[in-house]
């Protein structure tokens, strides 16, 4: 009897060690599955058609746990097959039904938008891990796949200087081969843009093709427009400038764009702003200036307080053009090689092309845009030391389109940065020109202050710091305000309306699907959920009544007065008479910045000037604060 309850004793024993071992093992499964990394990352797609082979690797939210399978337009889910390893099958879980998958097998079954909950099961069926994932599908985009050397991001995304090769594939909506080709070069671009975590590209193809129509070249920019929440304000303004005939105009085509095999957004794939025969069509100075200095970056460099370049063993013939000339801020102008400083408004140009300019080039090129700031500045228009007048030295229509654009776009950098001019060959042109056009993700209300203002004219000075004067200067004369208004009238205003009723609804409409998922790629902890609708219509909302505003100016020519606000630097804001400012410029009075407190802007005799005061004459204002 006594052995009888000991042995009953070790069976509940045993039995209480087996539950344990039980509890502990389905513990140990659920840590497993909850964490299902190793599963994933042998877990990929293939997308085919009879053009291409596409792997395509699932994306993480790392935040919310989900994994998202994110496929370009063309792909047809029944010839995108699963490949993975460390399990026998996959059973999907979602829509009230269960699809069972091995290695190799159509997804054709799953649906594109549904969520599903993924079991990794061996053999017998058992369940490994799981994972949820939804599937997502672009439409109406092409789409690229690019590879870099190193199979990885880490060292191009650490700094923009850094480069390396790779290669592309790139097909079209319906999956038809666009360019395959190697890539002599990926790096990076963009300065404000290079913080974010989704960066914008530069690409070098190893042979020049025509991407799409746009032209055969070999040089190729990767936009991100990550700080456009509509993606929209450069395609819209770009597609502007070219049905108003802005020479160099950049055309661009949206693309889903894959990285070592996994999304990495939706980006706007633009030609270059450079001198080719596609783009800028002038004369290529640099390529001059390499065929007659073989080792061109062994030659030394000069640098002196108002201009910098390559000290070049031998000079062209001909020092006429073509230049392509960047008006820039400070940090940007010393990191470039060639550049100079002028006289009459201390604005900072970088040569652009040629890149390598020689001594004699940037004399040439920088007595040049000082002479035309000479006669840009006088009262009268012309150069006292020429005797020529400025409208000698500029391509009157094209500084007027510029100039409208900038204005009607309220573009935040406009006279400050990413602003382009060039000089052909005197065979063609003894003018500068104005253009192309770049870089408009902060404007048409894309940041707060003056930009998102409708009833103003800022003449370019809308940034804090290091805005030219160069527009509001050319204001002063009335061949380039006859220009303006007959630029406007002929284009700009109607166009300004076509946008509003037709464009900005066909590029939302293109890139919605993509939207949506470059939105799901790139939100953090912070980001708060897109309203897309409301960001479209805010750009809506600005042209019209942008339109409204620069029709009663430049076509009614309605009687403006101009606030001068004077501070670091002076900055131009212009109304219709007898109106007040809709915002003033800089911080709200009171506010406390380092050791310092704005108290506010005073007219010249002392008096506070809080904007709501209509303006009836132009006044000057001046800053004044006081320590704290």
């Amino acid at each position: 009897m006594r052995y009888r309850i000991k042995r009953h004793g070790v069976l509940w024993l045993l039995l209480f060690l087996l539950i344990a071992a039980v509890v502990l093992l389905e513990r140990t499964a659920s840590r497993q599955i909850q964490t299902s990394g190793n599963y994933m990352e042998n877990l990929w797609f293939v997308v085919s058609n009879s053009a291409s082979e596409q792997r395509i690797d699932c994306f993480t939210d790392e935040m919310e746990q989900i994994s998202y399978l994110f496929l370009p337009s063309y792909a047809n889910p029944d010839k995108v097959k699963i490949s993975f390893a460390g399990a026998y099958r996959i059973v999907f879980a979602g829509e009230g039904k269960e699809i069972s998958l091995k290695d190799g097998e159509s997804i054709g079954a799953l649906t594109c938008g549904g969520k599903y909950q993924m079991r990794f099961c061996d053999r017998k069926g058992r369940e490994m891990a799981r994972q949820d994932m939804v599937i997502m599908r672009s439409a109406n985009l092409p789409a690229a796949f690019l590879e870099t050397a190193s199979g990885s991001m880490e060292m191009l995304d650490a700094d923009k200087n850094h480069e390396e090769k790779g290669s592309i594939v790139l097909l079209d909506v319906d999956g038809d081969l666009v360019c395959v080709d190697k890539l002599d070069r990926i790096s990076g671009r963009g300065n404000s843009t290079w913080a974010h975590p989704k960066k914008s590209y530069g690409i070098r193809l190893g042979e020049k093709a025509d991407l799409f129509g746009m032209g055969s070249a070999d040089k190729w920019v990767l936009l991100s427009n990550v700080e456009d929440s509509a993606y929209i304000r450069n395609k819209i303004t770009y597609e502007m400038a070219i049905a108003a005939g802005m020479e160099g105009s950049p055309e661009s085509q949206y693309i889903d764009l894959y990285i070592n095999h996994t999304y990495h957004g939706m980006y706007q794939l633009c030609e270059k702003v450079e001198i080719d025969g596609e783009r800028v069509p002038i004369a290529d100075l640099e390529a001059e200036n390499r065929r007659l200095n073989k080792e061109i970056e062994k030659c030394g460099h000069f640098e002196t307080e108002k201009r910098k370049g390559t000290a070049l063993f031998r000079e062209p013939g001909d020092l006429t053009g073509g230049y392509l000339l960047e008006r820039d801020v400070p940090e940007k102008y010393r990191e470039e090689v060639s550049g100079f400083i002028t006289d009459s408004l201390g604005d900072l140009y970088t040569i652009k092309e040629p890149v390598h300019a020689s001594e004699a080039e940037v004399d040439y090129i920088s007595g040049f845009v000082n002479n035309m700031e000479k006669a840009i500045v006088s009262e009268d228009g012309v150069n006292p030391e020429t005797g020529m007048r400025y409208t000698d030295y500029i391509d009157l229509h094209s500084f007027a389109q510029k100039y409208i654009l900038e204005e009607l776009t309220k573009n935040n950098g406009a006279g400050a940065t990413s602003s382009f001019f060039y000089k052909p060959e005197d065979a063609v042109s003894t003018k500068l020109f104005a253009g192309p056009v770049w870089d408009y993700d902060k404007a048409y209300a894309s940041i707060t202050g003056l930009n998102e203002t409708t009833e103003d004219l800022c003449y370019l000075t809308l940034r804090d710091s290091n805005p030219t004067t160069l527009f509001w200067r050319l204001n002063k004369h009335p061949e380039f305000r006859e220009a303006v208004s007959s630029c406007y009238g002929e284009f700009f205003s109607d166009y300004m309306q076509e946008i509003v009723d037709e464009k900005i609804e066909e590029y939302a409409s293109e890139i919605s699907s993509s939207v949506a998922m470059d939105q799901i790629r790139w939100k953090s902890a912070d980001d708060a959920p897109l309203d897309y609708d409301y960001e479209i219509e805010k750009i809506k909302d600005f042209l019209l009544a942008r339109k409204a505003f620069l029709d009663e100016v430049w076509t009614e020519q309605k009687e403006v007065c101009t606030v001068t606000f004077v501070s670091d630097g002076e900055h131009y804001v212009s109304v219709i008479a007898g109106r007040p400012l809709q915002k003033m410029p800089g911080s709200e009075p009171g506010t406390v910045s380092g050791d310092w407190m704005f108290d506010g802007w005073y007219t010249e005799d002392g008096k506070l000037f809080d904007g709501t005061q209509p303006v009836t004459e132009d006044i000057t204002l001046y800053s004044k604060g006081h320590d704290v």
